[in-house]
């Protein structure tokens, strides 16, 4: 019973000291990413959402569990092998019976062979460990060497110092391979730890779990990428039918004051027909508004010959959707969820009454996002950011083949500053193949189903004193609209405390933009049936 306890106790602890490490290394990939602890959305591991409090090594409790089945299984089994192989080399003389094994020691100084399940095994002895250690320790610190230049010796960017072909590499390092410098780190770690270690017991116990902690690493890794390559995402057009009439506008009724006339009966001049004073007219100073009601077209707001607001195309489970790109950038969730760019999908709602929207907030990884069925992907994809945005060369050739090969449109808005939008236009320029203009003011896209009095800005975060919305036209349809001036802002509760004319049209630009690439998305759907 007391070995079995003593058993127990040590998987325990040597699990918890795993699983902390992994959650370090998590809170050092998030701090990596944007300097900053505080947004739990940002835990991340295999580009999968993590706990915010351990950052866990595995995202489903039932891998926990099996973790920790196997691992008191593993230990219990090299504790029982490890003890039947000692009592097997006890000298049979009685004289000698009280010199027994202590942590692998054996009496006599015997060395076993190369038998892993024994303590005095040539594997566990300092050399081993000692090698390890020079292996493992400069590969982890080469492969965090980028964090460790920017977060530890506060230069402001590592590109200067390793060039930027270098950088590229641990940009796909951290991003596809995004496992690999963990792994390194951790095993670092543990072949410091082992060759610091006096007992060879301790030794054998740390090098075993550490093995048995790979297998099922890889055994985890293999699972979920067989899951994930045949399981496409389909994203559904809602039915309906309808067109895109310019819808009205807030109308601002002006103070009417008539003159008043007052009249000096013994006045020599000669009044023919002075106007009646109960027909002079009222003043006005509340505004009034022409809202558009749903129904008064074929359908309300919509493309094809269906009922309701829809498309052609669609099918009854679609929605209206705005997902999120999740990328490097610590502020891509700016405005995100209820009480931010939800606003955008209540508008429309209470606006078209007839339309279906989507009750969940989603967000997606470039990796889910390859995952787009080719046929069925997401209409619009938003990215908002405020200092950066650094897209491997990997998730470049994904977001390619999303904005050209499925056909899918992409909204950018500039959440913070001039770092963004150098960014962002420079990339999207390499991803496309096609340089960006500038979207004229009467294009389509500014006129329905809202013709635009004038293009929205909150706050001009482009270089230069005109902001003006960039475009990327691939094959005669806006692939990519760029907004520089925050425009998620003007979608939050507060509405970043701009004037109701401004965030009024930040919410029709919103629609416009919404519903263009919906449209566009049934047009390419439409023909791929035909």
């Amino acid at each position: 019973m007391n070995r079995l306890r003593l058993t127990l106790s040590r998987a325990a602890l040597l699990t918890g000291l795993y699983l902390l490490a992994w959650g370090g290394l998590a809170v050092l990939r998030a701090f990596a990413a944007d300097g900053s602890l505080g947004d739990p959305a940002n835990f991340t591991l295999f580009g999968h959402d993590a706990m915010p409090a351990l950052a866990w090594a595995v995202d489903p409790g039932g891998w926990i569990g099996l973790y920790l089945i196997g691992c008191v299984g593993v230990v219990y089994l090299l504790e029982w092998a490890a003890r039947r192989i000692e009592v097997r080399w006890q000298p049979t003389d009685p004289d000698a019976r009280p010199l027994v094994s202590v942590c692998g020691e054996t009496p006599g100084g015997r060395r076993g062979a190369w038998n892993p399940l024994d303590p005095a095994a040539r594997l566990y002895t300092f050399t081993p460990a000692f090698l390890a250690t020079l292996v493992f320790v400069p590969l982890a610190v080469a492969a965090w060497l980028p964090v460790v230049i920017e977060k530890v010796m506060m230069v402001p960017s590592a590109t200067p110092l390793l060039g930027a072909r270098v950088m590229d590499f641990y940009k796909t390092l951290h991003g596809t391979w995004a496992p690999v410098p963990s792994v390194l780190a951790v095993l670092a770690v543990v072949a410091l730890a082992t060759a610091v270690a006096q007992a060879r017991r301790v030794r054998q116990s740390l090098s075993v779990l550490t093995a048995y902690s790979l297998v099922f690493l890889l055994a985890y890794i293999v699972a979920h990428q067989s899951a994930a390559a045949g399981d496409e995402i389909a994203s559904d057009l809602p039915a309906g039918g309808g067109n895109d009439s310019i819808k009205a506008t807030a109308v601002k009724v002006q103070k009417v004051v008539r003159k008043k006339y007052v009249i000096n009966p013994y006045s020599s001049i000669v009044f023919a027909a002075p106007p009646p004073i109960d027909k002079i007219e009222l003043k006005f100073n509340e505004e009034t508004a022409n809202q558009y009601k749903a129904g008064s077209g074929p359908g309300g707001l919509g493309q094809g010959a269906g009922k309701g607001g829809g498309f052609g195309s669609g099918t009854g489970s679609g929605k209206y959707e705005l997902v999120r790109l999740r990328h490097s950038d610590g502020s891509w969730n700016k405005n995100f969820g209820v009480g931010g760019d939800r606003n955008l999908l209540a508008e429309l709602k209470a606006r078209e009454p007839l339309v279906k929207i989507s009750e969940e907030d989603k967000s997606v990884d470039f990796q889910t996002l390859a995952r787009a069925a080719a046929k069925k992907p997401f209409p619009l994809i938003y990215i908002g950011g405020a200092h950066t945005f650094a897209p491997t060369e990997a998730e470049r050739k994904i977001l390619r083949e999303y904005l050209i090969d499925k056909h899918g449109m992409v909204l950018g808005d500039n959440l913070g500053g001039h770092g963004f939008h150098h960014n962002f236009v420079a990339e999207m320029n390499r991803i496309t193949g096609v340089t960006a203009v500038v979207v004229p003011r009467d294009d389509r896209i500014h006129q329905r189903p809202y013709d635009l009095p004038q293009l929205p800005f909150v706050v001009n975060h482009a270089p230069g004193s005109k902001a003006e919305p960039l475009g990327w036209k691939i094959d005669g349809r806006w692939a990519v609209y760029y907004h520089p001036g925050a425009l998620s802002d003007a979608w939050r509760d507060d509405h970043a405390g701009i004037k109701k004319a401004v965030w009024e049209n930040c919410y029709q630009l919103g629609i416009n933009i919404l519903f263009y690439a919906y449209a566009e998305q049934d047009k390419w759907r439409s023909a791929q049936q035909q």
